[in-house]
Parts: C-alpha cells; sequence; structure tokens
C-alpha cells in the first residue's frame, strides 16, 4: 500500500510540473497565431522530421546494442528500435515507466535478463549527460550562441567553456577508470560502505554494482569505445536536424536566418527539459525550446512554441504510433506463448 501511495504521489507531482509549465510557456499566447504557424509547416518536411525521428531509433539502438553485447550479443537493431519506441511511447502517459517497459520487450522478444538490461540502461543515462555537457562546452566554447545567452547566463564565456571541458573529460575519464578498474573499485567501496551509510549501505552497494556491471561493455570490447562515440554524434546530430528541419518546413530559416548552429543551440537547451520528470517532457520541453528561439534569436514567442510544439509532436506521434501497436502486439505473443508452454 505504501508503494502504491507512493507512485500515485510521484505521478501528481510529475502531473503537476508539466501543468505548471505549460502554463508557464503559453500563458498570453494567441491561440489563433499559433495554430496559424504549426499548420504552416511543409507536409514534406513534417514527413523528413518523423522519418529522421525513426534514425534516431537506430542510432540509439545501436549503442544500446554495444552495451549488450557482452550478455546479449542476440539482440538485433529491430528489436532494439521496437523497444525503444516503447519506451518513449509510455513515457508520454507515465513518466520513466518507459525503461521497465523496454526492458520487459526485450525479455518478450529475446529473453534477455531484465536485471542486466536495467544495468545498460543506468549507464546510457549518464553518457546522454555526459553528451549533453559536450553540447553545452560546444555553445559556450564555440561561441555560436548569441551575446544574448551570455546576457542570460551572467559569467564569462570563457569561464563557463573552461568548466564545461573539464567537466566533459573528468567525466569521461571516470568512465574509462571504472570499467577497466571495476573489481579493485567494488573491493574499496564495500567496506566503506558497510561502516558509514548506516543500514544503506547494501542498497548504494547495489546500485553501484549495476552501474559498474553496465560498463562491462567497455572492458571486453575495445571497439566499444569507439562505437560509442560515433553512435552518439550521429544520434545528436540526428535531433540538430530534427529542430532544423522544422525551422526549414516552417520558414523560420529564411525569415530569421535560423541555420544549423541555431538547431545546435536551441537542441542542447531544450534537452535540459526532457531530463525534467514531466509525462514525455511536456511543458518543459516547450518552454525552454520556445525561450530559446525568443530569447536568443528574437523570433516571436508565439512561433518558437508553435516550433516546439510540432517538433515535440511529431516524434512523440511517431513514437506512439510505432510502440503502441508493437507493445500491444509483444504482450498478446508473450501471453499466447506462455498458456502454450506453462513451465517457461
Amino acid at each position: 500500500m505504501h508503494k502504491i501511495l507512493k507512485q500515485i504521489l510521484q505521478y501528481g507531482l510529475s502531473l503537476g510540473l508539466m501543468g505548471l509549465f505549460i502554463y508557464w510557456a503559453f500563458e498570453g499566447i494567441n491561440r489563433g497565431e499559433l495554430w496559424d504557424a504549426m499548420t504552416g509547416i511543409s507536409p514534406v518536411w513534417a514527413a523528413v522530421m518523423c522519418v529522421a525521428t525513426l534514425g534516431t531509433l537506430v542510432l540509439r539502438a545501436w549503442r544500446w546494442m554495444v552495451l549488450m553485447r557482452p550478455f546479449a550479443p542476440h539482440v538485433n537493431n529491430l528489436n532494439a528500435s521496437l523497444a525503444l519506441a516503447i519506451c518513449y511511447a509510455a513515457n508520454v502517459a507515465v513518466p520513466r515507466s518507459g525503461e521497465i517497459l523496454r526492458c520487459v520487450s526485450l525479455k518478450w522478444t529475446t529473453r534477455t535478463s531484465i536485471s542486466a538490461l536495467m544495468a545498460t540502461i543506468v549507464v546510457e543515462r549518464i553518457l546522454d549527460l555526459f553528451w549533453l555537457i559536450v553540447l553545452f562546452w560546444l555553445i559556450v566554447y564555440i561561441d555560436i550562441a548569441l551575446p544574448a545567452l551570455w546576457t542570460l547566463v551572467g559569467t564569462d564565456r570563457d569561464t563557463i567553456g573552461l568548466l564545461a571541458l573539464a567537466g566533459c573529460l573528468v567525466a569521461l575519464s571516470a568512465l574509462v577508470l571504472v570499467s577497466v578498474y571495476r573489481e579493485k573499485i567494488l573491493a574499496g567501496i564495500r567496506p566503506l560502505l558497510a561502516r558509514r551509510v548506516w543500514g544503506r549501505g547494501e542498497l548504494i552497494l547495489k546500485i553501484i554494482e549495476t552501474f559498474i556491471g553496465g560498463l562491462s561493455a567497455l572492458r571486453q570490447q575495445p571497439t566499444a569505445y569507439f562505437e560509442i562515440i560515433v553512435s552518439s554524434v550521429l544520434l545528436n546530430a540526428a535531433y540538430v536536424f530534427i529542430i532544423y528541419a522544422a525551422f526549414v518546413g516552417m520558414g523560420l530559416d529564411q525569415v530569421y536566418d535560423l541555420d544549423a548552429a541555431a538547431a545546435l543551440v536551441v537542441m542542447a537547451i531544450s534537452s535540459i527539459g526532457v531530463i525534467i520528470p514531466t509525462p514525455g517532457g511536456i511543458g518543459s520541453y516547450h518552454l525552454l525550446f520556445g525561450e530559446a528561439m525568443h530569447r536568443l534569436y528574437s523570433v516571436p514567442l508565439s512561433t518558437a512554441l508553435a516550433c516546439a510544439t510540432l517538433t515535440h509532436a511529431l516524434a512523440n506521434l511517431t513514437y506512439v504510433f510505432l510502440g503502441g501497436p508493437t507493445l500491444l502486439w509483444q504482450w498478446q505473443r508473450s501471453r499466447q506463448n506462455s498458456l502454450e508452454d506453462p513451465d517457461d
């Protein structure tokens, strides 16, 4: 009962945050102007955005397969891509629920251990955070954002750039060291947790072991580092392309001179909204996306929010139309298999 109440409270908090961010983002916006801007997109470019969204699933699935390879080399890109589509579709309804469902999907289709898959997801989240830092370093250090950005952050560009670069290097070095010296690190952590965490040592140790277990691919495959870097670069480039396609499809590249660099800036800033635990990033994504376009590139707020809404909606509709039916089909197939083989 306590667990159910906790889940209800977490979901209620998520919905509350979503409502707050939606109100914050769209307060005072003329709905007619918003709708006109959204419906003005070229259908061809809208289709391109959907196809590119499918491409991001394939690229993310490739990176995920690298992490799964030591214990699940039989998982192919199609299975992983469909599992990710299910994940993102579920997250639109219930935040973070998709992480469990994508593991269940691969359990149904490839009989892969859910606990082992969860370890790779922990590593994936760390990798996403690392690449987000890299993106901000690009924005800050290469100075592709407008000077207004420095007014917003209120500090020196070079200082931010050096701090971001140092953070990237530290994070990357830590991942490499942990993957290489995992046993020694665990041996050193166990006695420390036993003495100093007052009953929470076992739980914390389990979390750490899960994370380190997810790094086994890096230890066993020298090429894994290269594949993860290439797939991550291509993945983030695809996200930038989707936003740039929205600019072109809505004619914003001509009216406001929004180029690929602007798409990179908006993508990096709006990615923070996806981290906030609202259903599918609704509200938080729109707010940061719209404010970035409006404050940094002087795009009218209604137009900026129309672009944010289109980009977010097309991506999530792609996930739902692919992931929803796939989840139902896999569930029915799994149920049928369990009835045919009750000892499985």
